[in-house]
């Protein structure tokens, strides 16, 4: 489910909980790019670097770009992949606020908006956060919701969130509850980066396996050089 480091079930602990009391209500399908690497041993890594400096204080305006070109890059190259996999085309887009950030002032509402580009410019609903917004890294069926003027954006429909760092999940499976119990139909999570940490034992299998960069020819369904996403590259060089 996060592509983070697993037991002999194939769920990591936080997953195993979130499953084990969510279900039904938790996204249909999780879509994660890359991976973050967490207190590296050689000292800061790129990848950590550019997902917190995206949205720093000022934001750093290379990182801000390099993520946006990420996630526009894969909806671009990978939609109709994604597509299959789901099963489903995707009718309404939202990201993942925070009590400090909410709404269009949260970062992650510009790479929203690159995504709804490529998208047929489907429209972006907001969520707002709700009384268990300041849980961290618990998943609680409180901590976001639709406002009832968008349900109807929601009701019956195939969701997209879009997220930027995926550490516990709390924070992404929380809007997919929100969405689910407004009505959703299905629920894609779609998040740049997987955080990992070189403190955690766990991870450190996954860490030591990550010897290729980052390509956006890479299909995030199944780890493959996409030829549909080849095929679209060369058709616009």
């Amino acid at each position: 489910m996060c592509r983070g480091a697993t037991g002999d079930d194939r769920l990591c602990g936080y997953c195993r909980n979130h499953q084990r009391q969510f279900r039904g209500l938790l996204a249909d399908r999780t879509i994660l790019l890359t991976y973050a690497q967490g207190y590296h041993p050689d000292g800061k890594h790129q990848s950590a670097h550019e997902v917190r400096a995206y949205k720093a204080h000022p934001p750093v305006p290379r990182c801000s770009q390099n993520l946006r070109l990420v996630i526009k890059a894969a909806v671009a190259l990978h939609q109709s992949c994604i597509t299959r996999w789901l099963g489903a085309n995707w009718d309404a887009i939202t990201f993942v606020p925070s009590a400090e950030r909410p709404a269009q002032t949260h970062p992650l509402a510009q790479l929203a908006g690159d995504v709804q580009q490529v998208t047929s410019n489907l429209p972006i609903f907001h969520l707002t956060p709700g009384p268990g917004s300041d849980s961290r890294r618990v998943l609680v069926d409180n901590r976001f919701a639709v406002p009832k003027d968008q349900r109807s954006m929601v009701n019956g429909r195939n969701v997209l969130i879009i997220d930027d760092t995926w550490t516990s999940g709390a924070s992404a499976q929380g809007a997919a509850i929100a969405a689910k119990r407004a009505g959703a139909n299905t629920v894609t999570t779609l998040c740049i980066a997987r955080w990992l940490s070189w403190k955690w034992s766990p991870d450190r299998p996954v860490l030591q396996s990550l010897d290729n960069p980052y390509d956006p020819l890479v299909c995030p369904v199944d780890g493959l050089i996409c030829r549909s996403a080849a095929r679209f590259t060369w058709g616009h060089t």
